[in-house]
């Protein structure tokens, strides 16, 4: 069950993070060459591109949790005996699951704090680019139930969260 949800809201997450990239690869020529061939600049551009690149960042970390490429420190865990090894494996998945759950909770404030709020070019609310906090948690807390529901362990013996 975790493993396919994980799978499949991170085959939404590349793909919409393909999508944003490709609008944000767009929208940073057009302004190029807006200014350098016309002489005019899309005043709204840069606030856009910031703001997909939050989104893509945030939906970045989700997937390089669920592919365990962020980076981690294995070569003590390694040397664990297999006991040993499965509590720090345990202990590293609850640490990750308690650092997501925070930035959803915090996130969600964060998004309902700045709900009125309008972005000064576009006149979005500034809750569209903070949502990604929570968002990307959530997805994080989905990925790194997976991991521990197949119980990753590396050779040896050691825990790690990867996947």
């Amino acid at each position: 069950m975790h493993e396919l949800l994980s799978r499949d809201l991170n085959r939404v997450a590349e793909w919409v993070m393909a999508v944003l990239l490709a609008v944000l690869t767009l929208l940073v020529g057009a302004q190029i060459a807006g200014r350098f061939l016309f002489g005019y600049s899309l005043f709204w551009s840069d606030e856009l591109a910031r703001f997909l690149l939050v989104w893509i960042a945030f939906l970045g970390m989700s997937v390089g949790v669920r592919r365990g490429a962020h980076p981690g420190v294995d070569s003590l865990v390694r040397t664990l005996p297999p006991a040993w090894g499965r509590a720090a494996f345990l202990g590293t998945i609850t640490c990750c699951l308690l650092f997501f759950l925070v930035m959803v909770g915090h996130g969600t404030l964060l998004v309902l704090r700045t709900w009125v709020q309008r972005s000064p070019s576009l006149g979005l609310r500034m809750s569209l680019p903070y949502l990604a906090v929570p968002t990307a948690g959530l997805l994080m807390c989905v990925h790194t139930l997976a991991v521990a529901r197949r119980g990753v362990t590396p050779p040896g013996g050691g825990g790690s969260l990867g996947g």
